[in-house]
């Protein structure tokens, strides 16, 4: 049956018949859902609907863009001193056709922004002055105009919600002036525009540096005067008619399509195990008859089949949705003949495949395989020769080489001894036994002190040495080698103190020093604020040193704690606290910074009181250096998950957020000091607060862990269980 030549034939001619079945059948049915969709959207009047309103508000909205930054690229005419820019290239800006395929056509809009104005209407002489582009525009169809932020339009959409869509007209840009002359606009990003007006405002040494002159503006909807109308009537793509057609045509055969589709898919499924099966077999051949293109490397034939699967994907998804309404009957035949040509491309490709696997040539057909398969046996070879290699190094060169010797050796002796002299022989061999039996113990001895050393070493003890002349030659060298690492790690770690020590003093000094003059700069703002000043610039200006000198109070206040709390120069009160109720307590306290950054808190503690061994002004200081943290780097809107679990040894604190600023640093670098996860350092965090967190909590008996995962961000607190 499998080799009948009839059955196959039938097989090929009839699986892509049922296969267009099923696809008609599916795609008749998504078609008729999306064509009640269209209509129950035509019914719900698209010209009074949000999205209507929503694409028509952003497209007023990219228009007020354009007008301050591309102005200058615009052809333009004078009308006094407004300056009319022609936006020559008109496109579908409102538009739903993401969600429709239709567009609105006959958009006319006029936007003016102190001098300049922006209009897509054609200048002519009948249009060519500001009044007769509104007369233009307010004879056209439906209006919606919107001056002094207040909106006047035919639609009551607008009237109602236009003022949804304010705050698209708030827009930050600068101007550039070189030379008394205006240059451009540019758009200003929130943090560089504060960062620059800061150095451009506060440092008249930098504005000598900067080599034009930068004037910052902010827009809303009241600097601006929008006059704009549309008709209603909007435009249907092409192939969206063609494929309302192709299912109104297909709807006729509905009942023939549903009633032939289960028998299709049986059919499909027998054929296509039919064919898997049989393929390859023929008369009076045992063997897989292969054919030339069975001879062809794979490649090739996988390559010739993607481009012509490539062309044909073109042709469906390029030329037919570019065709109108008028080539139907031509963009049909086109499909079908395209469905048939892929049927075929993809039926000798499967068959190939199949042959190939069933007659066992698919890996030597394949030139990708067949060096990867040489790849593997070559490894496997090289493999087997280190393997071999190593196994005769080990018979070769034991470790135990001079053991074994030994023992051969006193073997051999205690047999001539015996042999010689009988019994006296044997009292010899017991007495050169019992010499040899010494010789070990005291290398077993020798061992025994190396390893008492080593430990010694391990658990930080490296004054101690050892003596080279209580060990036999063969231990000289490694007991010199011992020595003389000990000693560098000692250096080092002494090395490490004081230069920990000498930081720890410089810290501490300079912290010291800078705080009187600082407390001195702190009186005198505040007796400045105090007195009646008019100008409101010199307040501007107290404002700036009073914020600034606050910052490098708390910032010399941080560097000696984290000198104290490094060096360990930090008193402790050690109690008995109950974590739960302190971590409630903190929460409780940083809701107000947390809820300026929509931040949703998520508790999960026990119900049950849970008490550790520290300090609880410490630990409160701790919490607040993480929670602080969280206010300032956590994404806006995200979750903040704080977890307390514990066991019979250890209590542990979760604290997980997710940074706003992508986190290309390690764990390790973010606890060390001054370091931030802001890089640009725009925040007004030191940089200490995790080093101090750190350094408190291990003062404390604890275990201080941070782990960066991609954007998570995850401290964990141990403390010893009471």
């Amino acid at each position: 049956m499998k080799e009948s030549k009839i059955l196959k034939i039938t097989s090929y001619i009839l699986l892509p018949i049922f296969i267009l079945i099923i696809f008609l059948s599916c795609f008749l049915e998504v078609g008729k859902e999306s064509m009640h969709d269209k209509e129950r959207f035509k019914e719900d009047e698209f010209f009074k609907t949000d999205d209507f309103l929503s694409a028509y508000m952003y497209m007023l909205s990219d228009q007020t863009k354009n007008l301050i930054y591309q102005n200058s690229i615009y052809s333009s005419i004078k009308d006094g001193d407004i300056r009319i820019c022609y936006n020559v290239v008109d496109k579908p800006d409102c538009s739903l056709s993401y969600l429709y395929n239709i567009t609105v056509k006959n958009k006319c809009f006029l936007i003016l922004y102190k001098n300049l104005a922006l209009t897509n209407v054609e200048l002519t002489e009948n249009t060519n002055t500001i009044e007769e582009i509104k007369n233009f525009i307010q004879n056209n169809d439906k209006k919606v105009n919107i001056v002094n932020g207040i909106v006047e339009s035919d639609n009551e959409i607008f009237s109602n919600k236009a003022i949804k869509y304010w705050e698209l007209f708030n827009i930050n840009y600068y101007s550039i002036t070189e030379g008394g002359q205006h240059k451009e606009n540019v758009v200003a990003e929130s943090i560089e525009n504060d960062y620059e007006a800061e150095i451009l405002e506060d440092s008249p040494i930098m504005i000598e540096e900067v080599p034009d002159k930068r004037e910052y503006f902010s827009t809303t909807i009241n600097d601006f005067q929008i006059y704009s109308s549309y008709k209603e009537e909007v435009i249907y793509n092409s192939s969206e008619k063609l494929f309302e057609k192709f299912v109104e045509e297909l709807g006729k055969y509905e009942n023939i399509l549903y009633t032939l589709t289960p028998v299709s898919v049986i059919g499909a499924v027998l054929f296509l195990v039919y064919l898997i099966i049989s393929i390859g077999h023929t008369k009076n051949k045992e063997e897989i008859d292969l054919n030339d293109i069975d001879k062809i490397p794979l490649e090739i034939v996988l390559l010739i089949g993607g481009i012509l699967y490539g062309i044909m994907i073109g042709i469906m998804f390029v030329v037919i949705p570019d065709l109108n309404i008028s080539h139907y009957v031509f963009a049909v035949n086109l499909f079908f003949a395209i469905y048939f040509s892929s049927y075929i491309i993809g039926m000798v490709m499967a068959v190939t495949i199949i042959k190939r696997i069933k007659s066992k040539t698919f890996v030597k057909s394949s030139i990708i395989l067949k060096i990867f398969m040489k790849c593997i046996n070559l490894i496997k070879k090289l493999f087997k020769k280190i393997v071999k290699i190593i196994l005769n190094l080990r018979e070769i060169l034991p470790k135990t080489w001079k053991l074994v010797l030994l023992i051969a050796g006193y073997v051999l002796i205690c047999f001539i001894l015996i042999l010689m002299f009988e019994e006296f022989g044997l009292f010899l061999g017991l007495v050169l036994g019992a010499f040899i039996l010494y010789k070990i113990l005291i290398e077993i001895r020798n061992f025994q002190k190396i390893e008492q050393h080593l430990k010694a070493m391990y658990e930080g003890d490296n004054l101690k040495k050892l003596d080279e002349n209580e060990f036999t030659k063969e231990f000289k060298n490694i007991v010199k080698y011992i020595n003389d690492i000990s000693k560098g790690f000692e250096n080092a770690i002494q090395e490490g103190i004081k230069s920990e020590r000498l930081k720890t003093e410089l810290i501490t000094n300079v912290s010291h020093d800078i705080k009187t003059p600082l407390t001195s700069i702190i009186n005198y703002v505040d007796l400045i604020k105090k007195e009646n000043i008019d100008n409101e610039k010199i307040k501007e200006y107290i404002e700036v040193l009073d914020n600034k000198s606050q910052r490098l109070k708390k910032l010399t206040e941080d560097l000696v704690e984290a000198s104290k709390a490094s060096s360990g120069n930090v008193k402790l009160n050690i109690e008995k606290i109950n974590i739960c109720e302190l971590i409630k307590q903190s929460t409780g306290e940083f809701e107000d910074k947390f809820k300026n950054k929509n931040l949703d808190v998520i508790l999960n503690i026990p119900e049950e009181e849970i008490y550790i061994n520290a300090d609880n002004r410490y630990m409160y200081r701790i919490i607040e250096n993480l929670f602080t943290n969280i206010s300032k780097y956590a994404l806006d809107a995200s979750r903040v998950y704080i977890d307390i679990t514990k066991n019979e040894e250890k209590t542990k604190v979760e604290i997980k957020n997710i940074s706003k600023e992508k986190l290309n640093i390690s764990a390790d670098e973010l606890m060390q000091r001054f370091v931030r996860g802001d890089k640009a350092r725009t925040t007004e965090g030191s940089g200490l607060g995790i080093s101090i967190s750190k350094s408190l909590t291990e003062l404390q008996k604890g275990k201080f862990n941070l782990v960066v995962d991609g954007d998570l961000f995850k401290v964990e607190l141990e403390f010893k269980t009471l």
